[in-house]
Parts: structure tokens; sequence; C-alpha cells
């Protein structure tokens, strides 16, 4: 199952990395502005927020392999007429909207590997799943580079649109799930699920937000702060993608030596400092695109722990609506992030020195939650140990095994002299169903 799972990865990777890496080149080529490119991708992260959180549930019903089969045709004919007529603003908005709404591309995989993984595999699974979408990453910028130049924008677009509806043939061979017709009964959360479950949103949305500017506009970024060209632009996405799978294959090792949350904090406390550091990296087109890079693969190899972490401590029933939820605040987020991003380019001109300031903000507030949360958890888990210890205390008591120091007096006359010699041995017995056995 997971190596299907994986090769529908694979396809469909491509054909993302090649659309991301172009289109809003393919935007600016036609003379869009800032404002209505990020306009448009506001309304991309909508239909993305609002599908995902549809069908995640629908395919706890319906089974992940249906929800695919439906939904990536739809998508692919909404991806190509998102093409056509980009001067008409409300045409392009709508058609984003929709193109989101039905890309199931991201979601799906990520809740089938978790879900058909063992404990002990999860985190390796899930690494060579995110390995493989980094991968294709690399693959499709340099190739959405390159077939970009000498095809054209917009036959290369196209041509991703093609592989997308290709993708779903390793789906047809995916498992039929036999979904139960008995209404699951509400699981009620612990104290420390909760509390779980408000991190794993909280800091999504956060990470989602701060992050937003660069996975909408990382393309936009190069090309007013430097004039990259396409080929130039791609290559440093694909190197950001390159440098990511190669550390995320061994990102696990991390977590072995040093835990989920003290490698999550510092990669969190990492690439805040990086931003707000980035006005300053502005200055030099090379150190900018270093730290670029370093952002990418810090905050791209924190996910798949970040969601293992926190996965872990939930009901595996649950998992796809947890996602699902947490998918739609995610986007909800990229959202905003784009209105931002539409908001600060004025004139055509981007105020990029306060957009880093207030992405680096949201970082910092991530990190901030990050810490608070995990000072929580050890909190609660020392209190649950006490809780646990008092509790079997109490049951041993009940059960009537309480222990009593007894008193045993003997005696033995010595062999050299006459007097007799008194001993005290003090023994500790058990009173259990009212008889007394000495204890060992």
């Amino acid at each position: 199952m997971i190596w299907l799972v994986n090769t529908y990865t694979f396809l469909v990777g491509l054909s993302r990395a090649f659309y991301t890496a172009l289109f809003n080149l393919y935007l600016k080529e036609n003379q869009i502005t800032n404002q209505v490119i990020g306009t448009a991708t506001s309304y991309y992260s909508w239909g993305l927020a609002f599908g995902g959180l549809l069908f995640a549930s629908l395919s706890d019903r319906i089974g992940r392999k249906k929800t695919i089969l439906l939904t990536m045709p739809i998508y692919t004919l909404f991806g190509l007429l998102r093409l056509l007529n980009v001067g008409v603003v409300g045409w392009l908005y709508a058609v984003s909207f929709l193109f989101g709404f039905f890309d199931t591309s991201v979601i799906m995989p990520t809740i089938t590997v978790i879900e058909h993984s063992d404990e002990k595999k999860r985190l390796r699974n899930s690494n060579i799943n995110f390995a493989i979408v980094l991968l294709t990453g690399v693959i499709g910028y340099f190739g959405a580079g390159v077939l970009g130049k000498s095809l054209g924008i917009f036959p290369t677009l196209v041509l991703s649109m093609i592989l997308a509806f290709v993708s779903i043939v390793p789906v047809f061979a995916f498992p039929n799930v036999k979904v139960s017709k008995k209404r699951r009964k509400k699981q009620s959360l612990i104290l420390t699920q909760r509390t779980m479950l408000v991190y794993y949103l909280l800091s999504g949305a956060l990470v989602s937000l701060a992050a937003g500017v660069f996975i909408n506009f990382g393309n936009v970024i190069f090309y007013d702060l430097f004039k990259f060209s396409t080929l130039a632009i791609t290559t440093v996405l694909a190197v950001s993608q390159l440098s990511t799978a190669a550390t995320s294959l061994f990102s696990h090792k991390l977590t072995l030596k040093y835990g989920y949350k003290l490698t999550l904090f510092l990669i969190y406390l990492g690439v805040t400092l990086l931003i707000f550091m980035m006005p300053v990296f502005m200055l030099n087109p090379f150190v900018f695109s270093m730290a670029y890079v370093l952002r990418y693969v810090l905050i791209n190899i924190s996910t798949p722990m970040y969601m293992v972490f926190c996965l872990s401590y939930l009901p595996k029933a649950s998992l796809a609506t947890y996602s699902g939820l947490s998918y739609f605040l995610n986007n909800v987020m990229r959202a905003s992030s784009a209105q931002l991003f539409a908001s600060l380019s004025k004139n055509g001109v981007t105020d990029y020195d306060k957009l880093f300031f207030v992405s680096g903000f949201f970082y910092l507030a991530n990190t901030l939650i990050t810490l608070l949360a995990f000072y929580l958890m050890y909190k609660l888990s020392e209190k649950e140990t006490t809780s646990s210890k008092e509790l079997k205390k109490e049951e041993h008591v009940k059960e009537g095994r309480t222990y009593q120091r007894r008193y045993y007096f003997t005696y033995r006359r010595s062999k050299k002299a006459k007097s007799t010699k008194i001993s005290v041995h003090f023994h500790n017995t058990r009173l259990s169903r009212g008889r007394f056995n000495s204890g060992k």
C-alpha cells in the first residue's frame, strides 16, 4: 500500500512543482500586478481550506481511493481553466478558488501514510513520503526552468496538468476500504490529548501564516529583488528542495538522539532568528539565496516530526478529521498571508522589510507557543504519573494488603555458659484475609 501512495505522490508532486514554479511568473509575464497575484493566491488558499475540510471528512466515509478519483480530474480541469483570461480579475479569482477547492493532492497521501504505518515505522514512512515530495520538487523545478525556457511557460503549465490527471493511475490499485455504517462513538480526550490537539492546530496555523509568504511568493520575491531569470529562480527553488530531501532522510536521527521536543524547539528558534535577519541578507543576492535555502530546509524537515509527534497522542480513528481541521486552519492562514502580501504591495512595489518583520513575528509566536506547550505536557505527564501511583496505592489498600511489623522472641542456651541468651527478631508480616504470613 505504501509504495502505491509513494508512486502517486511522485507523479502528482511533479505536476505541482511545475505548476507552482511557473504560474506566478506566467501572471507576471502577462503584466499582472503583485496585488492581484496576492489576492488570487489568497482565493486559491481559501479553496484549499474549505475543500480540505470537506474532503478529509468525506474520505472517512467513502475511503481515500474514491476521494482522490473524484477530486483529481476536476482539479485538473480548473488548473487548465485558470490559465485562460487571466486579465479578467473576477474570473481569475473564481477559478483560483475552485482549483484550490478540489486540490486533495497533499492531504490524502499524508493521512494515508500515517494511517497505514505502525508506530515504529510511522516517522520513517512519513519521512520517505516527504522526501519523495521534495525530490519531485527538485526535478519539477529544474524541469520547469528548462521547459519554460525551451517550450514556453504556458505549454509547460498545460503539460503539468496533464501529468496531474495521469497521476491517478496508481490510485486504481489502492485497496477498497470498507466503510462501517455504524456511527462511531465520540472519543473523549484526556487533558494531555486536548493540550496536544490545541498545540497541533495552533502551531500549524502560525507556521502557515509565517511561511505562506515564502510558499506562495518565493519566485516573485527573487524576481522583484534581484530580477533573476526564470531558470535562476527555479534553480534556487530546486536546490532548496534537494537540500531538504537529503536532510529529511536523516532527520529522524535527531529525534532519536535529542527527542522530538528539543529538536522542534531549536529548529523553530533557528528559523525565527533567520527571518529577522532577512532584510540584512537582501543586500547580497547570493547570501539571501543561501538564507532562503536554509530556512526552507529547517522548516520543512520539522514538518514530519511535528505531525508524527502530535498525531501520535491522538486517537487513530480521528486522525483524518483532525488532519482535515488542521489543513483548513493552515490554508486559512496562508490565505491571510497572501492577502498580507497583497496589502503590502502598493503601486507595483512590495515592502519586503515590513513583510519579513511580520513573518518573523509569527515565527517567534510559534516558538513561544511550542515552549509553553512542551512545558504543559511535562507538568501534565508528571501529574498523571503521581495520580497513577496514588491510584495503585489505593487499590493496594482496598485489597487488604497492609504490612505490619511483628516482634518474635527466640532464645537459645549458650554452650560456653549456662546463661540463657534472648534475641529479638523483627519481621514484616502481611495481613491478608485475616491471616498472618511472614514476609520475605
